[in-house]
């Protein structure tokens, strides 16, 4: 499963009134067995999943559980970290078996992409069979959101300095450019 593009969509798009990620989704197909082992996989590193079961909208019946996963963990991920509630979206996208769209609407676009390439490392990570450290991939988002809420710090030139150190000193004239008055 990896994601295979992005974008992030301005406010009053065809699927929110708010900005939203726009991300498709690529994965091999999983037998049921393997998708129910996967589900109590996340439930036990995420119990807040089990109350997402109707945050995901889906835009087709043909879409599979582990894209609905996917996205409910990016949304609890999200929700853990920076205390953000959303309601997303997932559907096929047209022509091209083994793709999904998923749709996160989003408040801190800093932490939107970053949450949803962190739940598919996860339940890549589970499906393996091999464990993910949550807290450290919170402690990321957390991170990452708050440094781009910060200002950066004070400018060492400001913009008059800067063109000081641009802009020669030295004056000069040409008389025989002047317009000539009388």
């Amino acid at each position: 499963m990896k994601i295979i593009d992005q974008r992030y969509l301005e406010s009053d798009n065809r699927y929110s009134t708010q900005p939203c990620l726009l991300s498709i989704l690529e994965l091999e197909p999983l037998n049921e067995e393997a998708t129910e082992k996967l589900q109590e996989r996340l439930y036990a590193a995420l119990p807040g999943l089990r109350r997402l079961r109707g945050l995901v909208g889906k835009r087709a019946d043909t879409v599979p559980p582990v894209v609905e996963l996917v996205q409910q963990t990016a949304i609890e991920l999200r929700r853990l970290a920076l205390n953000e509630v959303t309601v997303g979206f997932v559907g096929v996208v047209p022509r091209m078996p083994g793709r999904y769209r998923l749709v996160l609407p989003y408040s801190a676009q800093s932490a939107a992409a970053p949450a949803l390439a962190m739940a598919t490392q996860l339940v890549n990570a589970m499906l393996a069979g091999r464990s993910f450290n949550v807290k450290a991939g919170l402690a990321r988002l957390r991170a990452l959101a708050d440094r781009r809420r910060k200002p950066r710090g004070s400018l060492m030139q400001s913009a008059r300095t800067l063109l000081m150190s641009v802009i020669p000193q030295r004056r000069f004239a040409m008389p025989w450019l002047a317009p000539r008055l009388g």
